[in-house]
C-alpha cells in the first residue's frame, strides 16, 4: 500500500499511522462516491422523476402519486448515501470538516432519520441540531434553501437528493485533503 501522507514533525510515529489509515479510507470512500457508485446514485437520485403513467387515471391522481414517488425517492436516496458514508468512516463526528459542516451534516442526519420514520412524525436524533442550523444557519449544501419543516415533518424540494450527494463529494474531498495534510479545520 502506498502512503498518501507524510509525518508532521509534530507527529508520533502512532499519529501518523492512524491519520494515514483515516486519509486511506477517505479515499476509498472518494472513490467510491466519485467513481464506483457515482452513476447508479445519479439513477436513483433522477429516475424516478416524471416516470409515474397510469392511463385510465385521472390525472390529479397521477400527479399526487408522482409527488409521493419523489418524496420516497429523495428519502431513499439520501438513506443509500449515508450508509455508504457510515460504512466508509464518514459521519457528523469526522474531525476533518469544520464545526460548521459538522452541524450541517448533523441536520442532513436528522432528515435521513426522520425518512427512516412513519409518515407524520420526525427523528428525535439531531433535532435540536437540525432546528439550529434551519434557523439560525446557512450552508452550501442547499438544505436550508430547499426545505421545509414543521415540528412533524420535513419536505424537501425534488432533486434535493442529488444536491446532497454532490455535496457530500465535495466534503469528502475537503477531508481528504485535511487529513492528508495533518490540518484539523
Amino acid at each position: 500500500m502506498t502512503t498518501i501522507t507524510s509525518r508532521l514533525p509534530s507527529e508520533s510515529d502512532e499519529l501518523w499511522k492512524i491519520r494515514e489509515l483515516e486519509a486511506q479510507n477517505l479515499l476509498a470512500l472518494q472513490n467510491r462516491l466519485m467513481v464506483e457508485e457515482r452513476d447508479m446514485i445519479g439513477w436513483l437520485c433522477t429516475v424516478h422523476r416524471n416516470k409515474v403513467d397510469y392511463p385510465n387515471a385521472k390525472p390529479e391522481d397521477v400527479k399526487r402519486i408522482q409527488e409521493q414517488l419523489n418524496k420516497a425517492s429523495n428519502l431513499i436516496s439520501l438513506t443509500y448515501i449515508w450508509a455508504l458514508l457510515d460504512e466508509g468512516g464518514f459521519d457528523e463526528h469526522c474531525k476533518w470538516v469544520s464545526a460548521e459542516e459538522r452541524l450541517e451534516l448533523k441536520a442532513w442526519k436528522h432528515v435521513r432519520h426522520t425518512g427512516a420514520h412513519a409518515p407524520g412524525s420526525r427523528a428525535k436524533r439531531y433535532s435540536k441540531e437540525f432546528e439550529d442550523f434551519m434557523t439560525n444557519r446557512n450552508g452550501p449544501s442547499g438544505l436550508k434553501q430547499n426545505c421545509q419543516w414543521t415540528k412533524s415533518s420535513i419536505d424537501l424540494k425534488d432533486g434535493m437528493n442529488m444536491q446532497f450527494f454532490l455535496w457530500v463529494q465535495e466534503m469528502v474531498k475537503k477531508a481528504l485533503g485535511h487529513c492528508a495534510n495533518g490540518n484539523v479545520p
